[in-house]
């Protein structure tokens, strides 16, 4: 389970919709309708985001959240005000503003013939629920132990800037994501500088991160993290219905 459409299918024991439908006074063919349209933006977002460094990052630390967690078990959860609020910080670190957020909504809101303003309101709920079958998925695989880690550690970024390495830019070309995050947080760790990202460490006297993290299991579980995020690549081509929502992410995310 890592795709959206599969944790929307598995979230609440297989009932996200009909719960939906109650919590947002809607009909269950215009929650359908409302999920379907939004499914789409959500994947778009993740999958422009594993290729951007500061997007992942935040995206890591956002997965790891215990309130996200909750909201894909429990509608109670899933309704609650703390949901709302901390799901609306998420679509803004995924979509790289609040604004794009609300673009994708009113793309979203006309392909499902629902007012924009509920698809805003629904929007960051969905949004909390995706992040949430993440975190499970990822658990499952023995990685929700360093995601809250990470989480802790306030990401990589923080971490590289407790290394003295200030806050990295790296292209998308050159490893991109948290990839090109470790690299650099392994270049200085490793003291070359220019290793490129998903290269196994090859010192075993190197010192340990901040936090209390190996460097080669740390590289290990950001590449599966990685997978696990964008299950189908970095760069595969949006379908033509999918054109608007693409032309609103890539003024966030400009493609190199």
């Amino acid at each position: 389970m890592s795709t959206v459409a599969e944790i929307i299918d598995a979230a609440q024991g297989g009932k996200l919709v009909e719960n939906l439908a109650e919590q947002f006074g809607l009909t269950k063919e215009q929650t359908r309708a409302a999920v379907e349209a939004l499914a789409p933006a959500l994947a778009l977002g993740l999958r422009n985001a594993a290729a951007d460094p500061e997007a992942l990052d935040k995206l890591v630390s956002d997965v790891a959240h215990p309130v996200h967690a909750a909201a894909f078990l429990d509608p109670a959860a899933a309704a609650g005000e703390e949901t709302g609020a901390i799901g609306q910080a998420a679509v803004a670190n995924l979509f790289g503003s609040g604004s794009a957020a609300g673009q994708m909504a009113q793309v979203a809101a006309r392909d499902a013939g629902l007012r924009p303003d509920i698809l805003a309101r629904l929007l960051p709920v969905l949004a909390s629920v995706v992040l949430g079958g993440l975190f499970k998925s990822l658990d499952k695989q023995g990685l929700g132990s360093i995601l809250g880690q990470l989480a802790e550690a306030g990401g990589l970024g923080s971490i590289l800037g407790q290394l003295g390495g200030g806050a990295p830019k790296p292209q998308s070309q050159a490893g991109g994501g948290l990839g090109g995050l470790l690299g650099a947080l392994l270049g200085i760790l490793l003291r070359g500088g220019g290793r490129p990202a998903g290269q196994p460490s090859t010192r075993a006297d190197a010192p340990s991160l901040p936090g209390g993290f190996d460097p080669a299991g740390l590289e290990a579980a950001i590449e599966q993290i990685k997978k696990t995020l964008n299950p189908e690549g970095n760069t595969p081509p949006a379908p033509a219905r999918d054109a608007e929502l693409q032309d609103v992410l890539d003024r966030v995310f400009p493609r190199k």
